[in-house]
């Protein structure tokens, strides 16, 4: 993989805060240091979550929550999780959650999460059948796996419709 391809991969990627724990040789390159190739400790850098994570894992930095799980988007979930507009937090909100949650135990974040994903499920299913309305607006809102979700139930219902009224029309 040549450095322009790691590059876009990572620009892809959901940044967190990171603090190092150590001096680590070589990184600094890919974390967007100009200054040398090797990261300092308690240098404080924002790293695409991946690489965030496998570097937390390996106890070489700390990691703080990710913009797109700070405290007003997670009361907002509380308050209102069908408002809460995710694919501007993230492409990739739930995916992302959950890797997140796999490094940090956080069982309250964890039920909010469920929760708000429940609640937009049954959404997303209630809007999917109704195929003749319009629900640009709403789908704009939807994370990755919400879109695609949304789509496939859309598919199913619209292919049951059209089965309905085609035995419908075989009676008449």
């Amino acid at each position: 993989m040549s450095d322009q391809q790691i590059e876009e991969f990572l620009a892809k990627e959901p940044k967190v805060p990171v603090k190092f724990n150590h001096d680590v040789q070589g990184l600094g390159k890919y974390i967007g240091s100009a200054k040398s190739n090797n990261v300092s400790t308690n240098q404080c850098v924002e790293l695409p979550f991946y690489i965030a994570a496998v570097l937390f894992k390996r106890r070489l930095v700390t990691m703080d929550r990710p913009a797109f799980l700070e405290n007003k988007v997670i009361n907002a979930l509380q308050v209102n999780p069908l408002n809460v507009n995710l694919r501007i937090l993230c492409p990739q909100f739930y995916t992302f959650a959950i890797k997140y949650l796999e490094l940090y135990e956080d069982p309250d974040l964890a039920e909010i999460l469920i929760k708000s994903k429940k609640i937009r499920g049954l959404e997303i299913f209630d809007r999917a059948k109704r195929i003749y309305e319009d629900h640009n607006e709403f789908i704009e809102k939807l994370d990755d796996g919400e879109q695609l979700m949304f789509e496939k139930q859309r598919a199913i219902c619209e292919d049951s419709y059209v089965d309905y009224l085609r035995d419908f029309s075989k009676r008449s």
